[in-house]
């Protein structure tokens, strides 16, 4: 992939997960350590009670970033997949001894292919965020993965 293509690519998932860390993470992190301070303001509670309580507190945000992690791990495959169909596309058009000029065309498509895929995926991460909110919002993300999950294993 190009340079140039990379970044773009780069810019526009991080400016996802920025987005979406000061839209739900934060907050979900602000939640989780006030609760963990309640717990630990529990004068009566034992090591392991207020060990189990720190847990409880943080089990939201780690299912929340795990399910951000796992979407963000399919749109990568899906985006590596693409890309090894170009590989795979301008391989097949090559003939069987290939001229230098050869070398150079392929090396266009591939490149064009390649930059038609970040193009695609780029547009595909205003839809990714709606969709990863909504499941932040419901506070159902490990739900989430579960259901996708089964439905690959289908």
């Amino acid at each position: 992939m190009a340079e140039q293509q990379k970044k773009r690519l780069e810019g526009a998932i991080g400016d996802m997960i920025e987005d979406m860390y000061k839209t739900h993470l934060r907050r979900m992190q602000s939640t989780m350590h006030r609760c963990a301070a309640h717990c630990c303001d529990d004068e009566r509670g034992t090591l392991e009670s207020v060990q189990n309580c720190i847990e409880k507190c943080a089990l939201p945000l780690m299912n929340a970033q795990d399910y951000l992690q796992h979407e963000l791990g399919q749109f990568q495959s899906r985006l590596q997949n693409c890309v090894k169909d170009c590989n795979h596309d301008v391989r097949s058009k090559l003939p069987t001894n290939p001229t230098d000029r050869d070398m150079s065309r392929s090396q266009h498509l591939f490149e064009r292919c390649t930059g038609d895929c970040v193009d695609k995926h780029i547009n595909l991460i205003p839809g990714l965020m709606r969709t990863i909110k909504q499941v932040l919002e419901k506070g159902d993300s490990k739900a989430a993965i579960r259901i996708e999950q089964r439905s690959q294993e289908a």
